[in-house]
């Protein structure tokens, strides 16, 4: 995997919706930046990219930062971080059929209307 510094110009007002979607355009971008060319075979590795984002500004966390290693900005970006990891995920029938049995079982109001169970 690998970790990259979250620094792309930040204004006062940034939010976590501008982080997450430096997160995921980091994640879109990844592969390409790959040394050898694209290959149209589909991929059975089971990698999937995994994005953590880190936004501790202005948290007194305790201890020091140890997810990033690098240079040092000397302002608020120090304290963001966007890692985005290669991961093989693995299937598990048992977590599969939980997911289905939680998501079966909703019953709040979504944003097309109650939820009925019928398609």
């Amino acid at each position: 995997g690998s970790a990259v510094a979250f620094s792309p110009m930040m204004s006062m007002e940034t939010g976590r919706r501008q982080i997450v979607q430096a997160g995921v355009a980091a994640a879109v971008a990844a592969p390409l930046l790959r040394a050898n060319p694209a290959a149209a075979g589909m991929d059975k590795s089971g990698r999937a990219p995994v994005i953590t984002i880190f936004d501790h500004r202005g948290c007194q966390r305790g201890g020091p930062n140890k997810e990033y290693t690098g240079a040092k900005a000397s302002g608020q970006d120090d304290e963001m971080l966007v890692k985005v990891q290669s991961v093989k995920i693995t299937a598990s029938d048992a977590r599969a059929a939980a997911q289905l049995a939680e998501t079966i079982s909703l019953k709040a109001k979504g944003i097309d209307g109650t939820y009925t169970g019928k398609a």
